[in-house]
């Protein structure tokens, strides 16, 4: 466990017990999943990305300075955020696990939101993933947040979000051959396995890859 993100985790479970709020009321008012929260305060994810960390302290009811200061960050992030403010941000839903049987942008399922120049979403359902792995290195590496547009066909070569028969989602490149769909890893590493989608192991294109942002 990384000794950073726990210092942080248990700084913020101090603060959120000392007003008395529950994860779940803390969530709510930083518009995060209680997962996601949950993680935090186990040091269990990273410190959050400065526009995180201003939900997480709307949430705690602290100040901007305050959250920063914590995260080990000073103001000058504030420019940052300026500049997103300036490019007309949206900001995108960041899915964990999709819950079976529910819409892939339900409340349920979104850990954080990933703010996005608004100009180059395409109309629809669009949401990140988290890329978890090195099944597709050099094209994605691990820890990359992946922007889905939702769509349930894609081109055959295409990057696509693929939810499979036990509820997993991964991220592979498209390949049809006949009634079959082949996810294809581009990691070399004979280590990484295609795998084929039929009748036997079904599964379903949930959307295509659009863009990538990589946090250092």
């Amino acid at each position: 466990m990384n000794s950073k993100n726990n210092d942080f985790g248990i700084k913020i479970k101090s603060i959120r017990n000392k007003k008395g709020f529950s994860v779940r009321q803390t969530a709510l008012q930083a518009k995060m999943s209680s997962s996601y929260l949950s993680q935090i305060e186990n040091g269990l994810v990273n410190i959050p990305k400065p526009t995180t960390l201003l939900k997480l302290a709307n949430g705690l009811r602290i100040s901007k300075t305050e959250i920063f200061k914590l995260a080990g960050l000073d103001n000058n992030y504030s420019h940052e955020l300026k500049v997103y403010n300036d490019e007309k941000m949206i900001n995108i839903p960041v899915i964990g696990e999709i819950a079976c049987g529910t819409p892939i942008v339900a409340q349920e399922n979104i850990e954080e939101y990933l703010p996005t120049i608004k100009k180059s979403i395409p109309n629809g359902i669009n949401f990140y993933l988290k890329c978890r792995g090195n099944s597709m290195l050099p094209t994605i590496p691990n820890g990359a947040y992946v922007l889905i547009h939702q769509q349930y066909e894609v081109e055959n070569g295409s990057l696509a979000a693929v939810l499979l028969n036990d509820n997993e989602t991964t991220l592979k490149r498209i390949q049809y051959q006949g009634d079959e769909i082949i996810l294809i890893p581009d990691n070399h590493d004979p280590k990484y396995h295609p795998i084929i989608l039929n009748e036997d192991n079904p599964g379903k294109i949930i959307g295509k890859v659009i863009q990538m942002q990589v946090y250092f």
